[in-house]
């Protein structure tokens, strides 16, 4: 696929440059990816070339719902949604409560006020 994981990082960012661009401060790779064959693909490129981590913006994370549900039990990599400034939806959270309460059964972010 061509690519490697240059940066002995095991993290990539997958989203729209404006937003993405500043992970690369911090030594992420980043890929400007934000149709969503195109972020499959990109993620199938990822895990080939050895990354652990992939962070996806949500608003990119939200339109391959479908992948990621098809990936629940693979260890590696973890692709993760991250909060962006542009989605209001709270996909990236959403979608880390389900992971959590799966996982461990415990709810992230709920309202014990109400109990």
């Amino acid at each position: 696929w061509g690519y490697m994981n240059s940066s002995n990082q095991a993290i990539a960012v997958i989203g729209e440059q404006a937003i993405v661009k500043v992970f690369n401060a911090i030594g992420y790779d980043c890929f400007y990816d934000t149709e969503p064959e195109a972020v499959i693909t990109r993620c199938q490129e990822l895990d080939a070339a050895g990354y652990k981590i992939i962070l996806i913006l949500e608003k990119t994370a939200a339109q391959i719902g479908k992948y990621l549900d098809s990936r629940a039990g693979i260890a590696y990599p973890i692709i993760m949604p991250i909060p962006d400034t542009i989605t209001h939806e709270n996909y990236g959270m959403q979608r880390l409560n389900q992971n959590m309460e799966k996982a461990m059964g415990i709810k992230i972010g709920e309202n014990y006020e109400s109990r």
